[in-house]
């Protein structure tokens, strides 16, 4: 009984230790994973109003590339978030880049930017998570 109770403890240690393994595992990037699809942000954004249900089945959980003009770049302890302008003037494509040490002094308000990252859904704003700029 004592055996079972041992290989009980050692299968247990070994499978926490792949279990923390995985979930401390960095994800890997998608600056070299090709696009689904090349939008503007204008037109992602009215596609996501028009039909959400329709353009989720297109493009939720893909990576597309998005271009748009930079309306402004937050940076807090989440990491940094680049909001793209759409004609909605209220709301647009907001990306959470997947570096938290990004550079944001290259980025101005009013820039054209070509952003991939992985599109999450529609909040009011299209969001696009571990975004990479092109």
């Amino acid at each position: 009984m004592k055996k079972v109770g041992w290989t009980f403890l050692v299968v247990l240690i070994i499978v926490g230790v792949f279990g923390y393994y995985l979930y401390n595992k960095p994800m890997d990037s998608l600056d070299h994973v090709k696009s689904v699809a090349t939008l503007s942000a204008d037109s992602i954004f009215k596609l996501y109003e028009l039909d959400e249900v329709r353009t989720n089945e297109l493009y939720l959980d893909k990576v597309i590339t998005v271009t748009g003009k930079i309306q402004n770049v937050l940076s807090d302890t989440s990491g940094v978030s680049i909001n793209l302008q759409t004609s909605s003037g209220l709301f647009g494509v907001t990306c959470k880049m997947e570096t938290e040490n990004l550079d944001v002094s290259q980025f101005s308000e009013g820039q054209v930017v070509h952003v991939k990252g992985l599109c999450s859904g529609y909040l009011m704003d299209v969001v696009l998570i571990r975004c990479v700029v092109q």
